[in-house]
């Protein structure tokens, strides 16, 4: 049983030890995304959210993916009251008398659970309160005739007109003194605050119980198989606040993506490279979308394999670990290998009919892009320069070849040169150069000639630096 809470100053003075339920920093924008992914809690609390001029609050469709897949979010006492209002008719549940007063419409304001705080090393300290508060103990005061029912309508009105990150009682007493009111019954008013009803606190108690009681009666393991990414048909701005703007651990504290992108944009030394291969990506990915194409399984099961040799990921502690760090879960780790198969069966299908052209156009174009053709062109004309000179030495390999086994030739080749293919194998690459069986016995033949005259061309220059060594 996991249940979450994202709570600040609303917890300020209650007893948490006992608890059941874990305890988060006040919510900004894609943290409630971030902790669906981790956590996979059996119910979220929602108390308060980060302050406005520190960073956007919780998105409203982030609450609505956990609703969807069928986790409860309950709110209270500060920002969560107000989500709460808003979204009953979706299905988020509200508790608290803050709550029925925002749902009722008796409370209209923003900034009547607004406050401001600072995090301490003794935890957060309150540096104004909510309206709600002052608003509160100032009918108490009146119902209980420490202030008079004059007094206590114009210091709720003082208190109104406060900006609320200067809203403290001295603030209020203060205007108070300066509109003429007595100084002995505010003083007497401020000797009784610390008996003073507290809605927020209240609430926020009510709200952890609730919590308790929906985690422990949840169906943890049907909830934790249901994947905890935006929905589908979700809209395309919420996508790309899950993928830019939804945190991730690291070792300094969470991390949003976006961060980690713009600093690989500019200061990546392949970051041109990079982008420009994500979009090709993308773009193919687009079109295997608008063909209404969905990877198989047995297409998903090769690209694991393929990305296990890719990375030497031997056993499941190996790519359990290699997942932590690139921060992929289940879910996103089926939709990369699925995006993976989708990018090779398009590659498959684009060779398909080109058994002349091949990929031969293509990958020159990318290679005089790159800035390395003059190099390789050059590689290849002195290999086919040394192979003419020695036509006996190849028509050899070949007549060889024909009692050899071609898989014994493959293995031969990966033994000495190997083949930069990313842990692919023969022939999963095979149908999407373009080449064929012959072709790449061909490439082998050929490259076992040329190691074979290279060898014997050091052999020759170390005999003969020995026959020196020996006059």
């Amino acid at each position: 049983m996991v249940a979450v809470v994202f709570g600040g100053p609303s917890l300020e003075g209650i007893d948490l030890s006992g608890r059941n339920v874990t305890v988060l920093p006040p919510a900004s924008l894609g943290d409630l995304l971030r902790v669906l992914r981790e956590l996979r809690p059996d119910a979220v609390g929602l108390l308060d959210c980060e302050l406005p001029f520190r960073a956007l609050p919780t998105w409203h469709k982030e609450i609505l993916t956990a609703l969807d897949r069928g986790i409860p979010v309950v709110g209270a006492a500060a920002v969560g009251a107000h989500r709460a209002a808003e979204l009953t008719p979706q299905g988020m549940e509200g508790v608290g008398d803050i709550f029925r007063r925002v749902a009722s419409g008796e409370l209209e304001r923003d900034d009547e659970v607004l406050c401001d705080w600072e995090v301490t090393p003794e935890g957060i300290r309150h540096l104004s309160l909510p309206l709600v508060t002052m608003r509160d103990a100032l009918a108490a005061a009146r119902e209980g005739g420490l202030l008079s029912g004059e007094s206590a309508g114009l210091l709720t009105t003082l208190a109104e007109a406060l900006y609320w990150r200067e809203r403290t009682w001295e603030a209020l007493l203060e205007a108070g003194r300066k509109a003429g009111l007595s100084a002995e019954e505010l003083d007497t008013f401020r000797g009784w605050l610390p008996q003073a009803p507290d809605p927020v606190r209240s609430d926020a108690e009510a709200l952890l119980l609730r919590l308790e009681e929906l985690a422990a009666g949840a169906k943890a393991d049907e909830r934790r198989k249901a994947p905890a990414g935006p929905s589908k048909g979700i809209s395309s701005l919420f996508k790309s606040l899950d993928q830019r703007d939804r945190p991730v651990s690291s070792a300094t504290g969470p991390l949003r993506q976006r961060c980690i992108g713009d600093l690989v944009t500019f200061a990546h030394p392949e970051a041109d490279d990079l982008n420009g291969r994500a979009l090709n990506r993308k773009l193919s990915l687009l079109l295997a979308s608008l063909w209404d194409l969905s990877p198989t399984e047995e297409e998903i099961d090769r690209e694991r394999r393929r990305l296990r040799r890719r990375f030497g990921l031997k056993s499941d502690e190996d790519l359990s670990r290699w997942m932590t760090e690139n921060d992929l879960d289940e879910e996103e780790f089926s939709r990369l290998l699925g995006d993976e198969a989708l990018l090779h069966r398009l590659h498959r299908w684009f060779m398909q009919g080109r058994i002349h052209a091949k990929n031969t156009g293509a990958i020159l174009d990318e290679l005089k892009l790159r800035g390395g053709y003059a190099e390789w062109k050059g590689k290849a004309a002195r290999r086919e320069a040394l192979l003419r000179e020695n036509e006996d030495l190849l028509r050899e390999e070949r007549r060889k070849a024909f009692s050899t086994s071609f898989m014994h030739l493959v293995r031969d080749h990966l033994r000495a040169e190997g083949i930069p293919w990313h842990g692919a194998l023969v022939p999963d690459v095979l149908p999407e150069t373009g080449m064929e069986i012959p072709d790449l016995l061909d490439e082998l033949l050929a490259s076992r000639t040329t190691r074979l005259l290279l060898e014997r061309t050091m052999s020759a220059a170390t005999g003969v630096r020995d026959e020196n060594t020996s006059l």
